[in-house]
This record gives C-alpha cells, structure tokens and sequence, in this order.
C-alpha cells in the first residue's frame, strides 16, 4: 500500500473515532500506475483506502454501491464537524471535504450522536428506562446508565412508563427544581408517568417561538416558573409574572415589604421594586405576613395610590393612610 492510500485509511477509518482492525483486499500488480490519483474509501465503515478508482475496482470492489469519493482535505482546514452524506452514507470530517467529494450540503446530515456504554453485565436488572446527557442517550435500565458513567440526580431523566394512557397532544412541560435539572416532557401526563406532578413542572417555551436574547427574568404561577424574559412567558401561557431583581442591585436588607403592578408582584423594599422595574406609584405597602387580623372582607382604599386592603386592621398593619 502507498503511503498516500495508508494515510487516507487513517483519516477515514478514525473519522467518527473508529479504531477496529480490517484487512482490506488487494491486486495491484501494477495495472493502476498511469491512473489518475482520485481516491476512494471502500468496504465496512469504508475503511479500506484506495488511490484510485481502478485500484478499488482490482480489489474487487463495486466502486458504485461498496465505495466513498475520499478526496484528501489538501484544500480544507482541519475541522471535525463530521457528515454523513447520499445515500451511502458516505462520511467526511467536514463540509469543505464532503464538497470536493461532490456532495452539495442538502445531500448531507450530521451522524447520529455518540453514547457511551458500560462494560458491566445488567442483564436482568428491571427495565426502568432513563434518558442521559445532552446526545440525549437511552437506557433500559438503571444499571446501563450507570455502568457508562451516568449521575442519575444529575445527568438523567426518568422516561415515562410505556404502559401509561397519555393522549398525543404536544403541550410540552419542563419538571424539576428551580434552579436544578430540568426534564422535558411533551405533555403533563407523561410527565406525571414519569414521577412528577404539576407542581413540580412549568409550561416550556415551544420551539420556533421568536423572542429576543434579552435577559430580564420573570417568575411566573406560584411554583414559581422562571423564564428569560416576559416574551417566553407569554409564549409558554404563563400568567401571574413578576420581574426578578437584578443580579448585584445594592438595596438594603430592612423588611418594609411592598406589592406592585397589577399581578400583585412582592418585594421586600421599595429599592428592591424599583431595581425591578417598579416605580413607587405602582407599589403599596403590603400587610406583613405575622399581622393577625379577623377574617372579614371589608375593603378599604387608602393613600394616592390606590391601595386596597382587605380590612381596616391590614390597612392599619401596613400602615397606609
């Protein structure tokens, strides 16, 4: 084998990083020497590298349905974004290759995502499929995703119970803590399949809904559902939104609490609202939360702004005149 052939064999063989050992036919007997240089990659996972077309045709193979054009990337940068491409499936490193090799980028799709496995036995163990990592790999059980190196808690989603009656409506919900990891779900029912309830989740965002990048968060529901911004809230049929305070707004830490807008949205102080986006003529002073007054409804309006209580005595509490 010439050291051009023995060169494209290592780049087409580790492409996608597969390093299985193959022997690849041969018969040259020197027929090819005067062929022009157009390489091609023949054989399982196309890993036998010939120099030309009528090097691969010696060897016996049908260049049409057994081989891949593998032009050497003399042009293109070395860039790993590999493709798949025709319908041969035919595999490069990068676009600019997959081009000289003739392939317009429509007739060409990234390979599917790689996932580890475990190299211990499960066979056996209960099927309880979990879903792990961002390539979105599945495993049948608690075994196989921990075998290849999976953190339940952290990396994992339990996927729903197949034998669990759900219609096939897509109102999609995102389950887990605030600030934790995040499970994705196409509807509640599925979700509640797989061990949360409706209080755990929050409506997504559905995908090609076109919002801003801004990053003004808003807390949404009693939950609560935190998104970016009041654009994805709306999208996702959120209600009941108040702003968040910014990161690294410097108020001080007394307890005057205050209610704001008409979502009722509350602060601990006046700084706190106005850092949110509240003026102090949209905020009333709220009634603490260790007032105890009778349960009458007697509504009083009091001050400038409006604000209603329920009674004269959480009027008095929040001290509104």
């Amino acid at each position: 084998m010439t050291l051009l052939s023995r060169a494209t064999t290592i780049l087409t063989a580790t492409i996608f990083g597969i390093a299985r050992a193959q022997t690849c036919p041969s018969n040259d007997n020197g027929q090819c020497d005067f062929e022009p240089t157009n390489p091609y990659s023949c054989g399982t996972d196309y890993n036998c590298a010939y120099k030309n077309r009528c090097l691969a045709e010696a060897a016996g193979f049908d260049v049409e349905a057994d081989c891949c054009q593998a032009p050497m990337p003399s042009t293109c940068g070395m860039i790993s974004s590999p493709l798949l491409c025709g319908s041969k499936q035919c595999p490069y490193a990068n676009e600019c290759i997959a081009s000289l090799a003739g392939y317009d980028p429509s007739q060409c799709t990234a390979p599917p995502p790689t996932c580890p496995v475990g190299d211990k036995d499960c066979e056996g163990e209960p099927s309880n499929p979990y879903t792990c990592g961002p390539n979105k790999c599945a495993y049948k059980t608690v075994c196989d995703a921990q075998s290849a190196g999976f953190d339940l808690g952290a990396d994992c989603c339990q996927d729903s119970r197949s034998d669990t009656a759900c219609t096939a409506d897509i109102a999609s919900v995102s389950c887990g803590p605030p600030g934790g990891k995040q499970c994705s779900y196409s509807n509640q029912c599925l979700a509640d399949s797989a061990g949360y309830n409706s209080n755990q989740c929050c409506n997504a965002v559905p995908d090609g809904i076109v919002c801003t990048a801004e990053f003004k968060p808003v807390e949404c529901g009693s939950i609560p559902c935190v998104y970016s911004n009041q654009c994805q809230a709306d999208a996702a049929g959120a209600t009941d939104c108040c702003a968040q305070v910014p990161e690294g707004v410097a108020c001080t830490a007394d307890s005057t609490p205050v209610t704001c807008g008409s979502e009722q949205c509350g602060y601990s102080n006046q700084c706190l609202a106005d850092a949110a986006g509240y003026s102090s003529d949209q905020c009333c002073n709220a009634v603490p939360n260790d007032v105890a007054c009778a349960a009458v409804y007697e509504p009083v309006t009091c001050g400038p702004n409006s604000c209603v209580y329920s009674s004269q005595c959480e009027a008095d509490a929040a001290g509104a005149t």
